[in-house]
């Protein structure tokens, strides 16, 4: 199995690997459904809980994949922020320019 951020995470052999492996099909399915809508807001972005409610999937399922998606560096945050569903300011995210530089040289799709 791939590493967090890659896949699921887990902290210890047992059932929380278990459950990682378990759920790292849809965890993918989760994440591509959060970047896509990511891509298509353009330089606006969106902040997890936004793009939660576009797809209809509550904040704690959106928010780990949007991190993952930070730290696998395909969004970048920006300096905006905006009040997310508890009222706090929430960051902004947009796709990473080298995200798209590194699938340009590629010629692979986004």
């Amino acid at each position: 199995m791939k590493q967090y951020p890659s896949s699921a995470g887990y902290k210890e052999e047992g059932t929380s690997k278990s459950a990682a492996e378990l759920i790292d099909a849809g965890v993918k399915t989760i994440r591509e459904q959060v970047f896509y809508v990511i891509i298509n807001k353009g330089n606006y972005g969106a902040t997890a809980d936004e793009v939660a409610e576009l797809l209809n999937l509550t904040p704690f399922t959106v928010r780990p994949r949007v991190t993952e998606l930070f730290k696998l560096n395909k969004i970048k945050r920006t300096n905006t922020r905006r009040k997310n569903s508890s009222g706090l300011n929430a960051y902004v995210y947009v796709v990473s320019k080298d995200h798209l530089n590194d699938q340009l040289t590629k010629g692979a799709s986004v």
